[in-house]
């Protein structure tokens, strides 16, 4: 093949395969920006009769892994009884009161996403509710967790509930330290 013969193919296959690749990056970009932008899994919870959604709140971390350059040194701090990082929810209760200890949760969600969730003890910590976490390689943990039994009730919906009764108090599920969580208060019954 002569030289402008193998120059032309070269420019066709560059033609054809540059759009390519450009279409490829900008639609790569596009879905993390939708995976981003993404709406918290709606959550609701039985109250005897009914389900009734479980609006999630805002929070936010405070403490010495506050910032992304102390999230190392927070950790390892925190495991010898040194500064903690915290995850806050504004106000001192819950609009959501629950009097049953074992709580039903549903989450419209795939499986990924179910088994995200984590259920968190808070505590009333000057006028707000707080709890405390370690960030590590595969995300938030929440280090007053509380084990959870995920069942599949159908295609994209799951139920939740704790593996053992819950104390009167605060309580959240959340799946991270960035994301809203769904806040709700235990009480005792007969109250």
């Amino acid at each position: 093949m002569n030289r402008p013969a193998r120059f032309a193919v070269l420019v066709a296959l560059l033609v054809g395969v540059l759009p390519l690749g450009l279409w490829t990056a900008a639609s790569r970009a596009d879905e993390d920006a939708t995976a981003a932008a993404a709406p918290v899994p709606e959550l609701k919870f039985f109250d005897g009769a009914d389900w009734v959604p479980l609006s999630p709140h805002p929070c936010w971390v405070d403490g010495a892994g506050a910032t992304p350059e102390g999230t190392a040194t927070a950790t390892l701090k925190s495991k010898l009884n040194g500064p903690k990082t915290y995850v806050v929810v504004a106000g001192t209760t819950s609009e959501v009161v629950l009097s049953n200890a074992k709580p039903r949760f549903r989450i419209a969600s795939d499986r990924t996403g179910a088994f995200r969730l984590q259920l968190a003890e808070f505590e009333v910590k000057d006028e707000n509710r707080a709890t405390t976490i370690e960030r590590t390689s595969t995300g938030t943990f929440f280090t007053k967790g509380i084990d959870l039994e995920v069942t599949k009730i159908q295609e994209g919906l799951w139920e939740i509930r704790p593996t053992k009764s819950l104390e009167p108090g605060e309580y959240a599920l959340a799946t991270s330290d960035k994301d809203p969580v769904a806040d709700f208060t235990i009480i005792e019954k007969g109250y």
